[in-house]
């Protein structure tokens, strides 16, 4: 019953999707332009700025071994994620939304004086009280498990680009012909990465970067059997229902897009077993993936105050007035639940390339079942089966 329940959730977009299309009656479309616009809109400017700050001076604190830095980092961390938690939850009021338009300053004074007030709490408890030992390691666990948790997140929110392009191409199907589109598709996808994957490490190669004769036999290998495994457990999945015109599209593309998030972190992990991590690429990717986050809360949140009356929209926790302030403080936590582990005043962590090669790995594993699951709910979506998740891949004769 859980999985249904968690099926049918994220098999909206693609019922309503279709609905979208062939209707014109009812409430206006929130498209993925609409969404950026947010996004890029100068009321969150100022956060995106003093985002970039927080991180820099996390930054600085991490590259420096001593207690005080990482006490630093655990009193900014959760001060700066709670602070805009804070924030996010009062700005459902409608005294308090005003504070989410105007000058740099008064957009930023909300989240600012609750960020330096729980920072100064925090700062409080581990210099003036008798139990300073057992907040800092119960803060400090909090964080390993914060990372460890982001980075199935970020594996979901990935999925957010790649299946709105398979939604777009998907609606536009009109023809009923049974198509193996998809499950060629989901053939040739760890192909092509795993080729273009190895003319990027030849160009790297070029430029200076090593890569060892093992690391490449690796990646082909590694790249295979991860292809193996998801083609297999698709396939099952699927049965019959794989050559549905719609759905063979939908797969398609959703598998050409995702593979791509998969290589990535496969060939950093690889590389980083033997070499220092690059924390160049992840940060970029950080980066990156702090932008998927906004964006993904962003269409929850106004895609959701479509599907209600405006009544209704205002008691939701999320909305477009505070969906800014909710993606600042997930992403502020993870932000210092990296710099933390990477610290090299920590205790937890002796070996950062042993944060490198977790990080990612949870990653891939949580890919591989995000994929599963964005296929699984598209068959939901589509009507073409009842089954709950694990069911659909164990007994797939009846699908």
């Amino acid at each position: 019953m859980e999985d249904k329940a968690e099926a049918k959730s994220e098999s909206e977009d693609l019922d309503s999707s279709t609905v979208e299309d062939n209707d014109n009656i009812g409430p206006p479309k929130i498209t993925s332009r609409d969404i950026l616009k947010i996004i890029f809109s100068r009321k969150t400017a100022p956060h995106a700025l003093f985002l970039s700050i927080f991180l820099i001076v996390l930054g600085v604190f991490s590259s420096r071994s001593s207690q005080f830095s990482v006490d630093m980092i655990l009193i900014l961390g959760f001060g700066f994620s709670f602070g805009y938690l804070l924030a996010a939850f009062l700005m459902r009021f409608d005294s308090l939304k005003a504070y989410s338009v105007g000058t740099y300053r008064k957009i930023l004074s909300l989240p600012i004086g609750f960020s330096l007030l729980i920072s100064s709490i925090i700062w409080y408890l581990f210099e003036f009280t008798d139990y300073a030992n057992q907040v800092r390691d119960f803060l400090s666990l909090a964080l390993v498990l914060i990372f460890v948790l982001w980075q199935f997140a970020q594996a979901w929110w990935m999925r957010v680009p790649f299946k709105e392009i398979a939604l777009s191409q998907m609606i536009k199907v009109k023809s009923k012909d049974k198509s193996e589109f998809g499950k060629y598709a989901n053939i040739v996808s760890p192909i092509s990465w795993s080729v273009i994957g190895f003319v990027i490490f030849l160009i790297l190669e070029s430029q200076g970067i090593e890569f060892s004769s093992t690391f490449k036999v690796t990646w082909f290998v590694m790249m295979s059997i991860i292809g193996v495994v998801l083609f297999y457990l698709l396939h099952r999945m699927y049965s019959r229902n794989w050559s549905d015109p719609m759905i063979s599209v939908f797969s398609a593309y959703f598998s050409v897009g995702y593979w791509s998030f998969l290589a990535y972190h496969l060939g950093v992990m690889l590389y980083s077993m033997e070499n220092q991590p690059s924390f160049v690429f992840d940060l970029v990717f950080m980066i990156v993936t702090i932008m998927l986050v906004i964006y993904s809360l962003s269409a929850q949140a106004l895609r959701s105050e479509v599907r209600k009356n405006k009544k209704e929209s205002k008691r939701n926790i999320m909305n477009r007035h505070n969906v800014i302030f909710y993606a600042i403080s997930f992403t502020a936590a993870y932000g210092a639940s990296s710099f933390f582990l990477a610290s090299d005043g920590t205790l937890f962590v002796s070996n950062i390339k042993t944060v490198g090669f977790v990080s990612h790995l949870i990653v891939i594993a949580s890919g591989i079942l995000v994929l599963l699951l964005v296929n699984y709910t598209a068959l939901v979506g589509r009507g073409l089966i009842d089954k709950g998740f694990v069911e659909s891949m164990r007994n797939p004769k009846d699908n």
